[in-house]
């Protein structure tokens, strides 16, 4: 990973690189900032300038045996602690557990949307944490020298959710560590962070990324043009992990808009005949793409609602969208708001559930028509 690959971030990107070239990397750092954001990639690129044996111009060389050792996830200086679900029965104790679930994040989504953790490690209503366990290893890692290189790194993505016995346990060595040791916490929520934890830091706080930003590196990596880089870069709201999304999927936004809107005249015209067929269609997506889809329903009920403040700063539509919601949004309401949004997630949580995709899309959608018909509270 090079900065270079990081959209945005300029100031924290180089203040980190002055660190390691004045040799004076801190024994721990919080990169603090919203989800999906791109703090991950910026502890890993940070990680892999401080161990390259040839950097050039600030940035790792991308050939040498370290840097080589990084990109296959194998640097035997480097440790990852993350939250998992334990369990016993499947042997998943510690972070290394999930070893192989972790090099797929990190390969396929390197903005870190922790939405997608869930997912990967079929979390269900679990709530993933970082146990003693893992304390206990760092402990252990820590006494020991680094292996190949002058600093050996502990990457704790979310600090938020070590258990209180882990994070205390932690306090002595993340004050004292051995030398050569250094902690890098990632952070969504640093205000959740044990402050015992978090004042034992030096801190960078880091923003959503320059619209300009995000267009940029849109055009780079998936090769839009222009035009459609910019309209899918104000979508992402800064957020990195979104743009990978909307691009990655660049065609299905329209493909998405255009069956919420059937959906949403066939429903408010009372046409269970016409619901019935759109969800029949709509089941034959796959499981994944339904619950895509229920996601941009669920985000274009909330934008309904926003558009009636009638505060265009606030709206993150597209053009066709935002036609569409001059009309519709009348509909959406104080009224009825929070219940389509909890009758979609309900949906979609059934869905994931392995149900009959074609009963809960035709349930999902006949229960919209009392809902679009409901008045607005006086």
């Amino acid at each position: 990973m090079k900065f270079s690959d990081i959209p945005g971030h300029i100031k924290t990107k180089e203040a980190l690189k002055r660190l390691v070239d004045n040799d004076r990397i801190p024994h721990a750092i919080m990169l603090a900032g919203p989800s999906g954001i791109g703090k991950m990639s910026v502890a890993r690129a940070l990680v892999q300038y401080a161990h390259c044996q040839a950097p050039v111009d600030g940035e790792p060389c991308g050939k040498c045996p370290a840097c080589q050792q990084h990109l296959s996830f194998n640097h035997p200086d480097l440790h990852f602690i993350y939250p998992i679900v334990k369990n016993k029965a499947q042997k998943i104790e510690l972070s290394a557990d999930r070893l192989d679930k972790w090099k797929t994040m990190l390969e396929q989504y390197p903005a870190m949307p922790e939405e997608k953790w869930l997912e990967i490690i079929e979390a269900g209503n679990s709530q993933p944490l970082i146990y003693v366990s893992d304390s206990d290893y760092i402990i252990r890692a820590d006494a020991y020298s680094s292996y190949s290189s002058k600093y050996k790194f502990f990457v704790i993505w979310l600090p938020e959710k070590l258990q209180p016995a882990a994070a205390n346990k932690l306090l002595k060595v993340v004050e004292e560590p051995t030398e050569g040791t250094v902690f890098i916490f990632v952070s969504n929520n640093p205000a959740a962070v044990l402050p015992t934890i978090s004042s034992r830091t030096q801190c960078f706080n880091m923003g959503p990324v320059d619209t300009d930003e995000i267009s940029s590196y849109m055009q780079r990596k998936f090769g839009l043009d222009e035009y459609r880089a910019d309209e899918l870069a104000k979508l992402a709201r800064g957020r990195i992990s979104l743009a990978d999304e909307l691009a990655s999927h660049s065609g299905e936004r329209a493909e998405f808009g255009e069956l919420f809107r059937d959906i949403m005249r066939a429903a408010y015209a009372k046409k269970p005949a016409k619901l019935k067929e759109l969800s029949d269609y709509t089941a034959g997506f796959g499981r994944e793409k339904i619950r895509r889809f229920l996601d941009y329903m669920n985000t274009m009920a909330r934008e309904n609602f926003i558009y009636n403040l009638r505060m265009p700063q606030l709206s993150y539509m597209t053009p066709d969208e935002a036609n569409f919601s001059s009309r519709f949004s009348p509909f959406i309401h104080h009224g009825n708001i929070e219940e389509i949004s909890a009758e979609i997630d309900r949906a979609k949580t059934d869905v994931e559930r392995n149900g009959n995709s074609k009963l809960i899309l035709f349930s999902l959608f006949i229960l919209v028509i009392p809902l679009l018909h409901r008045k607005p509270p006086a």
